[in-house]
């Protein structure tokens, strides 16, 4: 079992859980709905990362990639064969899943359904190579991630309406930053064709002592764009639901998320394992930024839910508090 954990990099889960519970109970959805909910996303989330993993490799990039010569396919612990038979029985099946669920649930089943199948969809696209070959690769599971946050709103809300277009535009930039900037951060050295920052002039450089410096060219520009224009989503959200509390939730987390930006953008020692650790409390910060739009109990069951996994997960598949990949 926690060979195919690690195939499914099942420590990043709740970033999937969150974004999908928060828009729904933002609605009104029940907790039992909530529940079965969240044992479907967690299940979504291991199948279709299963699925970036296996393709990843069966593409050729997993296998001269030495950030990921201990995954279980690049090991031999897991045989193609069977990565191939658990990843693409698991996924139409949880579609069937989740259209069953979104009939059931859903006051507007009718966009809930398309919202469901652009999820599919883009994901898919991203998965069979499109984050490898392309230089705009980053846009599918942006996408992809976008429609599935309209998908879980619509699960609990008659429309999208003002306060979901504005969720929508957060989860958009959410994603992009994670996947075209800190993404690409931590696979610097490995100049896939796809890596915008390497475009932008970023590169790891070594020092006549052995040392690895980061220069991040005109990448910092562009790392602080996506990161505001996903910050205003979420301010102009406070805005909408304004309450004191909120106000409060949102500024702790907001200086959380500019930190670790600021840290993740300026120029200085890069070592792999505190980038993904750095990258990894950028992500958290950002996907509990918008809890404010819960009430604070269910707030704060979400947010000690999510790290405890993450570390928990951590700790189980890789022995480090942060992915090790």
């Amino acid at each position: 079992m926690k060979r195919y954990l690690r195939l499914f990099r099942a420590q990043t889960a709740p970033a999937t859980i969150l974004l999908v519970l928060v828009p729904f109970l933002h609605g009104g959805g029940s907790p039992l709905h909530a529940l079965i909910l969240a044992l479907y996303a967690l299940l979504v989330h291991w199948w279709s990362f299963g699925m970036n993993s296996l393709h990843d490799y069966l593409g050729g990039w997993d296998k001269v990639d030495p950030a990921k010569a201990h995954h279980p396919l690049s090991t031999g612990e897991i045989k193609v064969e069977d990565a191939i038979r658990v990843v693409h029985w698991g996924l139409p099946a949880l579609m069937a899943c989740g259209v069953f669920l979104t009939v059931m649930v859903s006051p507007d089943p009718v966009w809930a359904l398309v919202g469901l199948c652009l999820w599919y969809a883009w994901g898919m696209a991203y998965n069979l190579g499109l984050s490898k070959v392309s230089a705009l690769g980053f846009l599918p599971i942006s996408i992809c991630f976008t429609a599935m946050g309209a998908w879980a709103w619509l699960l609990s809300h008659q429309e999208l309406g003002y306060p979901g277009g504005l969720w929508l535009g957060y989860v958009f930039f959410t994603i992009l930053f994670q996947i075209s900037y800190s993404g690409f951060l931590k696979e610097l050295e490995v100049k896939e064709r796809s890596n915008i920052l390497v475009k932008l002039g970023a590169r790891v450089d070594v020092t006549w002592r052995g040392e690895k410096v980061f220069r991040p060219g005109y990448a910092w520009v562009y790392g602080w764009t996506v990161k505001g224009l996903n910050f205003q989503f979420g301010y102009l959200l406070l805005l909408y639901l304004f309450e004191f509390w909120r106000v409060i939730w949102f500024g702790a987390f907001a200086v959380l998320v500019f930190l670790f930006l600021f840290r993740l953008t300026q120029p200085r020692d890069y070592d792999r394992s505190e980038e993904l650790l750095s990258m990894s409390l950028e992500e958290i910060a950002t996907i509990y930024l918008p809890l404010f739009m819960l009430n604070p109990l269910e707030a704060l069951i979400l947010a000690g839910f999510g790290v405890a996994y993450f570390f928990l997960f951590n700790r189980l598949l890789w022995r480090t508090a942060y992915p090790k990949v």
